[in-house]
């Protein structure tokens, strides 16, 4: 009989330590949530400003339906906004995410001019290996994308001439490469299907 009671009692203290233990973090998930948000819009923001300059950014569309139909057709892109200086708009970003990278989900920002040039990309998060495909977050990678016109990249392998809005593969992480050159094409596409000529 004892030995049941040894059980229910050991049962009971791992219940009493697994509910605490359950509030505490509850508890400081919502204590941090405000925190957290904030840091997240700020990551953001310093994404857009890497990738198109100084600006306010506001969302392109407010309509909520409006969003979702439009973002159905591009399944990469997470939001878009445009990027003005007083009352000029600079041009457009967009976040987007894929899972296309060797290592899983890559998050980035792609910026576009309203005179139809890709201004930058900045990688935000992804898993890809130090020292190969990691590299899509660093130079000399990221600086091939400035300034090329707004039309589908497309990926070599290293060579020694590039034609127009062709980059170099990072050495050894060709599935990275063309997964944040897939990314930037549907950035590419939305500018150019549902902005240019029609920039609001």
């Amino acid at each position: 009989m004892s030995i049941y009671k040894e059980i229910i009692k050991n049962t009971l203290i791992l219940f009493i330590i697994t509910l605490c233990s359950g509030l505490l973090l509850g508890l400081t998930h919502t204590l941090t949530a405000d925190a957290r948000a904030e840091q997240a819009i700020k990551t953001r923001n310093a994404a857009l400003q890497n990738v198109i300059g100084e600006a306010d950014f506001k969302e392109y569309i407010e309509d909520e339906d409006a969003y979702q139909a439009l973002l159905e057709k591009y399944p990469n892109v997470n939001a878009i906004y445009s990027a003005q200086v007083q009352n000029d708009i600079l041009g457009y970003t967009f976040i987007l995410s894929t899972k296309e990278g060797y290592g899983g989900e890559i998050q980035m920002a792609v910026g576009i001019s309203s005179s139809g040039e890709i201004k930058g990309i900045d990688i935000i998060k992804h898993s890809e290996t130090p020292g190969l495909g990691a590299k899509a977050d660093k130079e000399p990678f990221k600086s091939q994308f400035k300034d090329l016109t707004a039309q589908p990249i497309i990926v070599k392998k290293s060579s020694a001439q590039r034609s127009q809005n062709e980059i170099d593969a990072i050495g050894g992480a060709t599935i990275t490469s063309q997964a944040v050159a897939n990314a930037v094409n549907q950035a590419v596409d939305f500018y150019n299907s549902n902005i240019a000529g029609g920039q609001k």
